[in-house]
């Protein structure tokens, strides 16, 4: 099992995570790794242990993660307690199943038919940056309120960050990249909650803004902006990624591939999901030990950073039959990739909605949609990892 892609490096989890993860699942479950200063948990139940242990495994707050250098703190993923489910009503008022059901069609639907009639007649794209990534940031910079924001910024606000987050080498050129792009957020953000304050509107920055506040209160832009920062980086490009991923593993295995564009309405949330398991879009969340813990044969030292890897505990070989293969028709079972309780993905109403829209409609207006032979698929990142070419042909 063991060679040199599978040892725990950045650059090997960066290239491709997975053969480390399968490692460190069979030899050494719970293993420090020094470029982030963090324990890695990489089984599904010891993960899942970790995840719902709120006594002994607190949010991260550590100002030495990187998440401190490319949101800033406090935001909704360190807090706890009262201040954070104060701070959930505002996020989750817009998005639960009843509010994305009343306005998904109407936001997701002309954008995913704007960028399939653009490229239809080519007969071949990289899919990921020329469908599913501009979809996917079109549609939630419109939630959030960034609809005058072209899709250029939004796509390079959220590299930029996802970068910062997995910069173990302390690149100089990969933090002035951050630095600009949260120049930029703060800007056009900062203009938007001036003109949210002196009116209110239906954007899930009002809604952050006013949300479980008392009435005539509102949070300060200060308040708030760790959080949008954290929403513009998980909402911008989970839900291209998660698509690209799922249409990555349909086209890598014909037989579904077909079903799928026979029977694109019924399979679309099924092929989704899977591809959510087979590649999580979002593949670490950090937590704080808040006491010596043992797990796994090994002791956990209070204070330590740890990371619950989903993007491992998804492809654990003991809780999914051939997990390293993406098939929607395997038996249902509850994967990670949305995170914890009280931690939970607060987009995965809209993130799922979509994402079935956008893989529907691309199977059924795509004609014999394949991988192409002659360019490689590439999928990078682990903190974030997604599917960045997707070279598919179909007929024009």
């Amino acid at each position: 099992m063991t060679g040199t892609n599978t040892e725990l490096t950045g650059e090997n989890l960066y290239r491709d995570p997975y053969p480390v993860y399968a490692r460190l699942r069979a030899e050494e479950p719970v293993a420090f790794f020094e470029g982030t200063k963090e324990y890695f948990i990489t089984r599904f139940d010891d993960c899942r242990t970790i995840g719902g242990n709120d006594k002994a495994f607190g949010p991260s707050g550590s100002a030495d993660r990187p998440e401190a250098r490319v949101m800033g703190m406090p935001n909704v993923l360190t807090m706890s307690g009262e201040d954070h489910q104060c701070l959930r009503q505002g996020i989750d008022e817009n998005l639960t199943q009843e509010r994305v059901r009343s306005f998904v069609e109407g936001v997701t639907r002309p954008v995913v038919q704007r960028y399939i009639d653009a490229i239809k007649k080519n007969g071949e794209a990289n899919l990921t940056t020329e469908l599913f990534e501009p979809i996917s940031v079109r549609c939630i910079g419109d939630v959030i309120g960034l609809t005058e924001t072209p899709n250029e910024a939004l796509v390079e606000w959220f590299h930029a960050m996802a970068l910062g987050l997995q910069n173990v080498s302390n690149d100089p050129a990969v933090w002035k990249r951050l630095d600009d792009a949260l120049a930029d957020i703060d800007k056009q953000m900062g203009d938007l909650y001036q003109a949210c304050l002196s009116k209110p509107n239906h954007s899930l920055l009002s809604h952050v803004m006013y949300g479980g506040m008392p009435k005539g209160e509102v949070r300060s832009w200060e308040e708030i902006s760790p959080t949008m920062r954290v929403i513009i980086l998980g909402g911008l490009q989970e839900p291209g990624h998660a698509a690209a991923n799922a249409c990555t593993g349909l086209l890598s295995n014909p037989d579904q591939a077909k079903l799928m564009a026979e029977q694109p309405q019924e399979n679309a949330m099924r092929a989704f999901d899977e591809g959510l398991r087979w590649i999580a879009p979002i593949g670490v969340t950090p937590r704080i030990a808040k006491q010596d813990f043992g797990i796994a044969g090994t002791v956990i030292p209070e204070g330590s950073s740890v990371a619950i890897v989903m993007g491992s505990a998804n492809r654990d070989e003991i809780r999914f039959e051939n997990a390293d293969r993406f098939d929607m028709f395997r038996k249902k079972k509850q994967h990670l990739s949305f995170g914890f309780r009280p931690h939970f993905c607060s987009g995965h109403f809209l993130s799922r909605a979509m994402g079935e829209i956008a893989l529907a409609e691309v199977f059924r207006q795509l004609p014999d949609l394949r991988l192409d032979p002659s360019r490689e698929v590439k999928g990078k990142g682990w903190r974030f990892r997604g599917i960045s070419d997707l070279p598919a042909k179909w007929n024009a």
